[in-house]
């Protein structure tokens, strides 16, 4: 790779504000031992202190690079995608009982923000151990806040139970598809098919905004959500092996 360390990789601007360091991810999904450990040694030339990678699970000598490199492998990203066709055939099922609704208040309240954070039990964010809870907490507070405010989402369904928001949803669009953003169901209330409710209530939500198709990032060791997901139709599309490199 030369000295083109500093091409393989792309500060992030909003990563690095919140975190109060500069954050970086890795651009390929694969590199060799000789080209990780040179990207890594140019992003701490520059002061960066944490990196993501995003590498392919299938290619071993990334993954031998990654270890040797001293990468904390933090996530086994799932991304879900469903088509059209399973999107209407979904909607259409009886098991889908509880009434969804879209959130109209202009800030999320207690219940929604405590369903925020339980989605991100799994996330890279929690499993760090370098990242402090209390910035896990913000990071979910926030994205709920965002997603209320339609900053980074276009609607937030929610279902309720004896008036209080017990599950929900955040939907909005990834390239040409229509995305799930965050998806919970307080643990009082689960068992009841209040997940399946909302996924299907997100597919209508896409039917409804002329999608074509629709995605879902999980976590594979998130196992309850993955057999949410192939219930209601969709199909595994890409699993990724997601890296923490402190620099």
């Amino acid at each position: 790779m030369g000295n083109r360390g500093m091409d393989y990789y792309q500060l992030l601007d909003w990563d690095s504000g919140f975190f109060g360091f500069a954050v970086a991810r890795i651009i390929p999904d694969k590199l060799s031992f000789d080209g990780l450990e040179e990207t890594l040694n140019h992003m701490q030339q520059v002061n960066i202190s944490l990196a993501y990678w995003a590498s392919s699970p299938d290619d071993a000598e990334s993954q031998e690079a990654a270890s040797s490199c001293g990468g904390v492998l933090v996530d086994r990203k799932v991304t879900y995608v469903i088509d059209e066709e399973g999107m209407r055939t979904g909607t259409l099922s009886s098991e889908s009982s509880a009434v969804v609704e879209e959130y109209s208040e202009l800030q999320p309240n207690t219940e929604l923000v405590n369903l925020a954070i339980q989605a991100g039990i799994y996330s890279r964010f929690k499993t760090d151990p370098r990242i402090p809870a209390e910035r896990f907490f913000e990071l979910y507070t926030l994205w709920i806040q965002n997603s209320v405010t339609m900053k980074i989402a276009d609607a937030v369904l929610v279902a309720r139970n004896e008036g209080k928001v017990v599950g929900m949803v955040t939907v909005g669009r990834k390239g040409e598809r229509a995305d799930i953003g965050l998806i919970a169901v307080d643990g009082a209330m689960r068992g009841r098919n209040l997940g399946y409710s909302l996924v299907r209530a997100a597919q209508k939500w896409a039917l409804w905004k002329g999608f074509t198709a629709a995605q879902v990032v999980t976590q594979e060791e998130n196992v309850s959500a993955c057999r949410l997901y192939e219930k209601c139709g969709y199909r595994n599309d890409k699993i990724e092996n997601i890296y923490h490199f402190w620099l």
